[in-house]
């Protein structure tokens, strides 16, 4: 994304520190729970996040980057609805939590890539964070039958259901499964000059990993 940004590499540096600030104090603030536990370690928690935002604050005011600090303001607005609307399970169509979640995962990078002049970079961060979300949530459907997502997949497509059944399991995977292949097609046809190191990400996070190791050993 920086390569092909019209932004100074010193600007898009101290832009991309400030939106790694941001998503640290968001990540921090979900560490928040109101279970009964310690409320010191709780309020020390929130405390942490408090850190992290008004250090992300403090640099992007400083720079005079106050139309940045608006665009993050909004993606923390998005991020923060879709997370109540999770918690309270008011999403009706499992389209739409997918869309949350989408949200959530990458509402930061894609107002970077708008800041960037390269929304192409946002729409690649969106289905490549959906993707790897998705198989988290998979994965630990399928070795612990325990899944936040697919809890709430169940409630929408089967709200009496008090215990899946199989055939109702599968269902569930094989709507997942289809999301995660469209992601994966939509990473693929992007085309855009991603290095080394993201490729090998995105092969190893669509199930080609093995593939490229292999052909690094016959190639080398």
């Amino acid at each position: 994304m920086l390569d092909g940004a019209s932004t100074a590499p010193s600007e898009a540096e101290r832009c991309i520190i400030a939106m790694m600030l941001m998503q640290i104090a968001l990540d921090t603030h979900d560490e928040v729970t109101d279970d009964g536990g310690d409320l010191r370690a709780r309020q020390l928690v929130v405390l942490a996040g408090d850190l992290y935002s008004g250090l992300y604050y403090e640099l992007l005011a400083r720079s005079g980057e106050t139309a940045l600090i608006r665009s993050f303001a909004e993606a923390v607005r998005d991020i923060n609805e879709q997370k109540v609307r999770l918690y309270e399970k008011k999403v009706e169509r499992i389209e739409s939590l997918f869309a949350a979640v989408g949200t959530i995962e990458s509402a930061l990078l894609v107002k970077l890539a708008d800041r960037m002049a390269a929304p192409q970079w946002g729409q690649f961060a969106y289905s490549y964070l959906l993707m790897r979300r998705l198989l988290l949530e998979q994965e630990a459907f399928i070795r612990t039958g325990a899944s936040v997502l697919f809890e709430q997949m169940a409630q929408i497509a089967f709200p009496r259901a008090k215990t899946l059944t199989k055939e109702q399991k599968r269902h569930l995977l094989r709507f997942c499964r289809r999301y995660i292949d469209g992601c994966r097609e939509a990473l693929f046809a992007a085309k855009l000059p991603v290095n080394g190191l993201l490729q090998l990400r995105v092969a190893e996070l669509s199930g080609g990993f093995q593939a490229i190791a292999k052909k690094t050993v016959e190639e080398g």
